[in-house]
């Protein structure tokens, strides 16, 4: 029975259990006449493929998507834009170019323009009906499609690509045997770098031309952008010559005749200035001849379990050695020790070490002080101490946890930097720090209070502890959390 609607209602009329019954009644019948509504799949509205967009798809077999790209990515019946060109280029009979040709053409297609969308009232979409993924262009038939995966004339087969793939491209000379590259004006070089293995020819007029006369040559590429060569002008003079990819110009070399090596090299031992006297190698003979290296020029090696403080004037490494800075047991360290002898720092002489630890880069420096005592380390301090410090998250106890951003620290140098929003009690302690990036007598910070203005004190014990105690806020039952955005320097 269908929804009766009431509309005798008058204001003093009493709402009933019969009007109830009614009402929900009529919203369970709206409700069942919706339900089948969404179920009928019969295209109640009588949907066109015009109105969702796919007006210009024809009701035929299609090629099915694994099949149509299977065919895609044969890369054995196609061919790529290069391979094209390629064989284009090729010396080949007549025929085979026409053939090329015509295949071009035919292998063209093009797709007619998307049909202007009609008005859809009830916005039914493609994939509704079953055409999601069906683009609105026209398709090839089944019988098109394999049409074409069967015609041979289009494709080629393995050992014709094969045989073409194998057969050489590219020319070194001209047609006729002459030299490739003629230039009369420019330059060589940016006639030669992207040009690969060439002969070329240029005039005295080329502006990078070695000689005053013309010249010939070849060119030999290994890899783009670098070259190699040699040339000869008509005097016979010759160059090789050589460029690489980071050069903008070509680096011309004479080829040395016999003749004309003989002579610098008669030149050469007449020359005074390189050579050195009899006076001269007695002073240098006398020279500097304390060791600091191996006969090599390499480090000393210091055994292991070896005493630094005992070692002489030099340069050093080892693992494992006594006396080290860093606190690790067997990392390999660099140390230059230098001297300075009794006589001249009485009563023992002085002595400096300079240590660095290979795998980080960090370095101390210690000094003995000439009554023999070991002043201490003293690490030096690079801007990477100071700068792309990481955080690291404060550990949490006793229920606290982060608000708006987690609480977290690092040490920057003697200073100790906290950031975060904490929400946690007050007069316990909520989280904790290393002690060695807490300070040393302890602290007490104001911190702001979230929830409404205000302001408690944290209190950073030398143990790495911390608590906030007191608040005073304007309405502190509102109090719900704490920023902790400090920078306490390090005492």
């Amino acid at each position: 029975m269908a929804y009766e609607e009431k509309t005798d209602w008058l204001p003093d009329d009493p709402i009933n259990e019969d009007d109830v019954n009614r009402w929900e009644k009529g919203i369970k019948d709206a409700h069942t006449d919706l339900a089948a509504h969404k179920n009928d799949m019969n295209n109640p509205h009588n949907t066109t493929k015009a109105q969702i967009g796919l007006g210009n798809v024809d009701n035929v077999q299609q090629a099915a998507k694994k099949d149509f790209d299977k065919h895609e990515q044969d890369q054995v019946r196609h061919v790529t834009s290069t391979e094209r060109e390629n064989w284009n280029a090729k010396e080949t009979p007549g025929g085979s170019q026409s053939k090329a040709d015509t295949a071009e053409r035919n292998a063209k297609a093009y797709t007619d323009d998307l049909a202007a969308r009609r008005d859809n009232p009830n916005q039914v979409t493609k994939a509704q009906v079953g055409l999601g993924n069906v683009d609105n262009v026209q398709q090839a038939s089944k019988a098109e499609f394999n049409s074409h995966t069967n015609d041979s004339i289009r494709h080629i087969k393995s050992d014709e690509r094969t045989k073409w793939d194998n057969s050489q491209l590219f020319k070194i000379t001209a047609d006729n045997g002459t030299q490739k590259i003629n230039l009369t004006s420019g330059s060589f070089y940016e006639a030669l770098k992207d040009s690969g293995s060439t002969s070329f020819y240029g005039t005295n007029a080329v502006t990078d031309n070695p000689s005053d006369t013309s010249l010939r040559g070849m060119q030999l590429v290994g890899q783009p952008g670098i070259g190699v060569g040699y040339a000869v002008d008509v005097k016979g003079n010759a160059w090789w010559f050589y460029y690489n990819a980071n050069q903008t110009a070509i680096n011309w070399y004479p080829i040395e005749s016999t003749t004309g090596a003989q002579s610098k090299v008669n030149d050469h031992a007449k020359d005074q200035t390189l050579h050195i006297s009899s006076l001269e190698r007695k002073k240098w003979n006398s020279g500097q001849l304390y060791p600091l290296t191996t006969t090599n020029g390499q480090r000393i090696q210091i055994e292991n379990e070896g005493s630094l403080f005992d070692l002489p004037t030099g340069f050093y490494f080892g693992a494992a050695v006594q006396n080290h800075p860093g606190g690790d047991t067997s990392a390999w360290y660099y140390y230059d020790i230098t001297e300075v002898p009794a006589d001249l720092a009485p009563p023992q002489g002085l002595k400096k070490i300079v240590a660095t630890r290979s795998f980080d880069n960090r370095t101390w420096i210690g000094t003995i002080h000439k009554e023999g005592e070991f002043t201490g380390w003293r690490e030096v301090i690079t801007n990477l101490d100071f700068e792309d410090i990481s955080w690291n998250d404060v550990p949490y106890k006793n229920g606290a946890k982060s608000g708006d951003r987690p609480l977290q620290y690092r040490k920057v140098g003697n200073t100790l930097h906290l950031n975060g929003h904490v929400l946690t009690d007050r007069e316990i302690v909520f989280a904790s720090i290393p002690s060695s990036c807490a300070p040393s007598k302890g602290v007490v910070k104001l911190v702001s209070a979230s929830g409404t203005t205000g302001y408690s004190k944290i209190i950073i014990y030398a143990s790495g502890d911390m608590k906030l105690t007191g608040i005073m806020a304007n309405v502190e039952n509102n109090v719900n959390g704490y920023y902790i955005d400090l920078v306490i320097p390090l005492t």
